[in-house]
């Protein structure tokens, strides 16, 4: 057996585990398992009750020695950052990334992939990653008290980006640019991957539950009635009570979008949510995006519901791919584990090197008190002289009875304050007074326009507005675009509000300035 990982996804409504197995002719083979929990009921939420399901489970299905054990932490209890260096030395990078951040991982990207399909590679971004000890502490004391050890920790949004690895590297066309939205009981987890890189993970604290407690409420029904209807209902007749999650995955992609002036392109929703009739091409209509398909790899065998197990069965730490030469990203792993296993390792050391440092301090300390009565005694005089000097100036400055005291600091504040004001008024330069002036001048009249978001960058405009009509988006797209000075004039991501009468897009162009 050359490779056997069995990744663990410990969910509020269900254990779901990944048994991936590889043998030495290179045949694989993918188990799953699912464990369903009650969901309403105290006693399903104390720890020792969760932990005699979990053991009951791995028993059930023959878990415990089967290979391997994987599991991941959720984002909301990890920071996770993108740290970029001009340069992909692994030997600087390893001496850069500790003073950037401490008591941390990290995970060099690979280089970026141009629509070419080539690389660039004079740049390097490096994933640091960070969890506190007490997460980390509680896991791996729960998985203990389960008789586990897992091998390795992770993050569940990095298990969502290696499937699409996995995918990729068994030859499928898995788009480069693409949001993947995990749709669970209690949570949502966001991964969006650009040019073939994971660039942000983000939980949103919205799931299938929430959803449930809505239709129980809206029918007044139990909890098992109105999850029996949602599995029942089209996608339309639950749009209502899906826009909050919806409004948060909108925030994060304009975030970025914004951010990098480039548009994603797919998405793939999973997830135990995922298996809501037409949810998948719901949502990627409403984020202006391209639901993947078996075009993209992204077929009826792909595990949907579930993919974070799936995806931590397939830990590149564990699970080598079946060639020599590495695909550029399969080396994307991520282990709390390794970080805590290390530093408990140097725990005794730093333990030996803190008693030394103790008595070097103890006899340093005795020996500095020493100097330092030494030195003010015969600075006590000197600095007398310079608080009286001092005072003399300031008077002569800002006459007599001042002080040097707060009401300097507060001038040079309010100073400042004033300088801030002023420049919004400069003429010197384009501000936002001058674009709004412009951009009031090349409205049609008659025609009502409601700024929601203006952005100048140097000469480009980036305006998102609302109207009534689309007739009236396009008259102001021509209004713009036959001005001389305004040129590359786009309308984008035109749709309608969430009021009647109300018509919201996106309006980019660039000032030709004198």
């Amino acid at each position: 057996m050359i490779a056997e990982c069995v990744g663990l996804d410990i969910g509020q409504t269900a254990f779901k585990a990944v048994r991936f197995r590889r043998r030495l002719t290179g045949r694989e083979s993918v188990e799953y398992f699912h464990q369903p929990i009650p969901y309403g009921r105290q006693e399903y939420r104390e720890p020792a009750h969760r932990t005699a399901m979990l053991r009951n489970f791995l028993w059930q299905h023959g878990l415990y020695g089967s290979g391997e054990i994987v599991t991941a932490l959720p984002c909301q209890d990890v920071f996770v950052r993108t740290l970029s260096f001009p340069f992909r030395d692994a030997s600087k990078l390893a001496q850069v990334v500790p003073f950037e951040m401490e008591n941390v991982g990290s995970v060099l990207l690979p280089a970026r992939e141009s629509r070419e399909g080539t690389a660039h590679s004079k740049e390097s971004d490096v994933l640091v990653t960070a969890a506190p000890k007490t997460k980390i502490a509680e896991h791996l004391q729960f998985m203990a008290s389960a008789d586990l050890n897992p091998s390795a920790i992770t993050i569940d949004g990095m298990a969502l980006f290696s499937v699409s690895q996995f995918l990729k590297e068994e030859g499928a066309q898995v788009p480069g640019d693409m949001a993947i939205i995990d749709v669970g009981a209690s949570k949502t987890t966001l991964c969006l991957v650009h040019e073939g890189r994971p660039v942000l993970l983000r939980t949103v604290l919205w799931g299938g539950n929430h959803l449930t407690h809505a239709l129980a409420l809206r029918y007044a029904c139990s909890f098992a009635e109105a999850e029996r209807r949602k599995r029942a209902m089209a996608v339309q007749e639950i749009d209502a009570w899906l826009e909050p999650v919806l409004k948060e995955l909108r925030v994060s992609l304009q975030a970025y979008e914004s951010a990098v002036h480039q548009r994603l392109t797919h998405c793939w929703v999973s997830g135990g949510g995922s298996k809501l009739k037409e949810l998948s091409g719901h949502m990627a209509h409403q984020l202006g995006l391209l639901s993947v398909g078996p075009r993209q790899g992204f077929d009826s065998n792909c595990p949907r519901a579930f993919s974070i197990a799936f995806g931590l069965s397939i830990h590149p730490n564990i699970v080598r791919p079946r060639w020599k030469s590495r695909m550029a990203g399969s080396n994307l792993a991520l282990d709390f584990k390794t970080s805590t296993d290390a530093a408990s390792t140097t725990t005794d050391v730093l333990k030996v090197n803190r008693r030394l440092a103790l008595w070097g301090g103890l006899i340093l300390a005795a020996l500095a008190l020493l100097d330092l009565s030494i030195r003010v005694v015969l600075k006590d005089s000197t600095v007398k002289d310079l608080k009286r000097g001092l005072q003399a100036q300031y008077e002569q400055t800002f006459g007599p009875g001042a002080s040097p005291g707060e009401e300097l600091d507060q001038a040079r504040y309010r100073v400042s304050q004033l300088e801030k004001g002023l420049s919004a008024v400069d003429g010197t330069r384009y501000n936002v007074l001058t674009g709004l002036a412009e951009l009031v001048k090349h409205v049609p009249p008659g025609i009502p326009l409601k700024v929601r978001d203006l952005a100048i960058d140097g000469n480009s405009i980036h305006l998102e507005g609302e109207t009534t009509t689309f007739d009236a988006v396009e008259k102001i797209k021509q209004a713009f675009a036959q001005d001389e000075t305004l040129h590359d004039v786009s309308i984008s991501d035109t749709r309608v509000g969430a009021v009647p009468n109300q018509v919201v897009f996106r309006l980019t162009y660039t000032v030709q300035r004198p």
